[in-house]
Parts: C-alpha cells; structure tokens; sequence
C-alpha cells in the first residue's frame, strides 16, 4: 500500500511540477505524524553505522557527551525508531537524510553535522531540501559553511562549531629539528602522491606518517622504501608521543572538514604546514602560528613553507589553546538550546554579514 502511495505521488509531483522526491519524505511524514511522546532523554546521539565502529565522528560525538550533564542516549545510523529526545546531534547528514525517510525524527530539534560535501548520489535539490529539514546545520568550517549557503540552506540554519583537543592529553613539547609529521588514514582525497613527491624532495628531512589503510595504495611500498620515511599505526592513547617527536605538521588534502590532528598538532606546539581547506584557514594565521597553500600549488612551495615552519619561534598552542573539546560540546547544547547559560550561538549573524553578500 506504501509503495503504490508513493507512486501515486511521485506521479501527481512531476504533473505539478514539484521533484518526484519529495513523495518519500511527505508519506514518511504523513505516516509518523500522530507518533509524539515523552521525551526518553534530552540529547539522542545519531552514530555511524555498527559496521562503521571507531570512526572520528564516534569519538566527536563522545567528545559531546563526555561534558553534558543532562540525560542522553544513543542509537546508530538507519537504524529505526530513534529514541524520543528533547534533541538530536545527527553525527552525518546522510543520517538524517535516512531518518526523514523513515519518518525520522517524531519529535525534538534536529542538529546535522556538515564536516565537508560528498556525493550521496542524489541530486543537490534533494539535499538542500533535506538540511532545510533540520533545525540546525553543525558545519564544522568557514568553507563548508560557504558550501552549504550556494547550495541553497538558509544561513539562519548553520552555525560554525570548530572541532576541539584535549589540552591535558595533548602536552606542548619545545621544537628543535624534529620530523615532519602526518596523521591520516589513506584516501585519495588526501593525496597520497603529494605526500611521495614531498618526502622524495625533502631527503635530510625525516617524515612520519600515522594513520591506517595505507598498505591500499598501489604505491605505497615505493613510499615506505624511502629512507628518511617511517610509517606508524598506533592506538589513540599514544598520539601524543606522536606529536612530541615531530616539530611540523603537513596536511596536503584536497577537501578536509578538519581535520581533527590539525588541532591536535597545533596543540602540541607543532608547526601547522596546511592545505587551504577545512577548518585550516579558520585557524591558521599564514606566517604567524602556521602556514597555508592552496590545494594544487607546486611541491617547490610546500618545501619552501616546512623549511620556513621551522623558523618560527611562536607559541603555536596559545593561539589554540581555546579549541577544547568542552567549548565544542558547550557550543552544540546551546545551539541545542539545551544549555542557555553557556557558549556563543551567534556564528549565523557572522555568516550572514561576512558570507551573505558574496
């Protein structure tokens, strides 16, 4: 009966115009519509799917937790009926894109978390109807923020949560001539063969790289036979020995929402040496506590940038040392409205006068 109900008005949609779309969500809503009840907690985390276990957007998630006092609970992606909250932080936006289909959420204030874009494989009029849904859109950066607004989502929805560190986990450490360091699982989109070319045209330098999957890469043996170049896996609970061994931190991604060991470094004391994408220009002050490069520039002027990170002589954590895990969590349960006392929610009136006018 559902199934040819939605035909029914997929078809009626395309005769008046409306996207064929919208059927799903109007007979998921209209379905779910008299489901109200007492709220079972007041913030109900949305986390990746079991299979997906471990994930960063776990841990920001626990990051939330571990400083809200109030009742929560938890429930992973597309997995249906969510538990009744005052409000929900949807760790992905293709989560709440899945619950609205469902008929998702009954009731509570939808927060979506917007690291960066990525092809759901649906058109970009569904997704800007989609985020329109929720009460909030969480973006993680100034440039995903300016993403969101040309695709079509009131700037009224979004505000800017820069991800935090643990500043008692993280220890600052003095720099001398440590290593290059580089903290990412392998994907392509974190540009695997840049990170080659810089090892090759830096052989007095020595380079770590932390991360997971990288035995993926086709390329990878010709990466670890390179003599001033060394590759760690290692539990979390050991990132700081990671940090305290390197004086500069390289990030050369094509699209990041962080990421998140950019502030982990900079927390350390280490010298940022960053792409310009993801929250890299919210944070870094070209010259002064790091330096940034656009996305395609040469490897000559990524050389040039680690060679002169390790002349600066500033205190790289003081100019982070505010990005705690703590503020992030305040700032998402005042958005949340569920924290009225604490935090800064004005980042939308930001948005506008600095982004509405391009």
């Amino acid at each position: 009966m559902r199934s040819l109900l939605r035909l029914l008005l997929e078809w009626g949609y395309r005769l008046t115009g409306r996207p064929a779309f919208r059927a799903r969500y109007d007979i998921a809503r209209f379905l779910s519509r008299n489901k109200v009840s007492h709220p079972e907690c007041q913030l109900a985390f949305v986390l990746p799917p079991k299979i997906a276990s471990g994930w960063i957007l776990d841990a920001i998630c626990g990051e939330i937790d571990r400083f809200w006092d109030g009742t929560s609970g938890t429930t992973h992606a597309y997995e249906f009926p969510l538990p009744i909250a005052e409000a929900y932080f949807f760790s992905h936006y293709d989560y709440f894109r899945s619950a609205l289909q469902g008929g998702e959420p009954r009731q509570g204030k939808s927060l979506v978390f917007f690291t960066h874009p990525k092809d759901l494989g649906i058109s970009q009029e569904e997704l800007r109807f989609v985020l329109n849904q929720s009460r909030c859109v969480v973006s993680m950066c100034g440039q995903s923020s300016e993403w969101l607004i040309k695709l079509g989502v009131s700037p009224q929805k979004i505000e800017i949560a820069t991800i935090g560190a643990d500043p008692d986990f993280f220890p600052p450490h003095k720099r001398s001539d440590g290593a290059i360091g580089l903290c990412t699982a392998f994907y392509d989109r974190k540009k695997p063969e840049r990170i080659l070319e810089l090892v090759k045209a830096l052989p007095e330098r020595r380079f770590i790289l932390l991360g997971r999957n990288w035995e993926k890469w086709e390329r990878f043996e010709e990466l670890r036979e390179q003599k001033n170049f060394k590759y760690e896996e290692r539990p979390y609970s050991e990132y700081p020995l990671f940090y305290a061994e390197i004086d500069v931190f390289v990030s050369v991604s094509k699209l990041e929402g962080g990421p998140v060991p950019l502030v982990e470094a900079m927390m350390s004391n280490v010298v940022p040496v960053a792409s310009r994408t993801g929250i890299g220009p919210d944070i870094i002050e070209h010259g002064m506590n790091g330096f940034l490069f656009d996305v395609d520039a040469p490897i000559a002027t990524i050389v040039d940038l680690i060679e002169r990170a390790y002349e600066i002589p500033s205190d790289i954590r003081k100019s982070v040392e505010h990005l705690t895990w703590e503020r992030f969590s305040k700032q998402i349960q005042t958005i949340a409205s569920l924290n009225k006392s604490e935090g800064n929610s004005d980042s939308h009136i930001r948005l506008e006068r600095e982004l509405g006018s391009k």
